[in-house]
């Protein structure tokens, strides 16, 4: 699992085929998955 030190997208690619992850998914411009992208999955400087 994700406590198991491995890497993150690892474990997330290695799901089974109904589970999915698109490693570096970049949602189509125009579309609601892109604005929520824009909006809410900034970087932050957390410190």
């Amino acid at each position: 699992g994700l406590q198991s030190g491995g890497g993150t997208e690892s474990i997330l690619l290695s799901m089974p085929p109904l589970a999915t992850w698109a490693y570096r998914h970049e949602a189509a411009e125009g579309t609601p998955e892109a604005e929520l992208t824009r909006r809410f999955l900034v970087q932050r400087d957390w410190l």
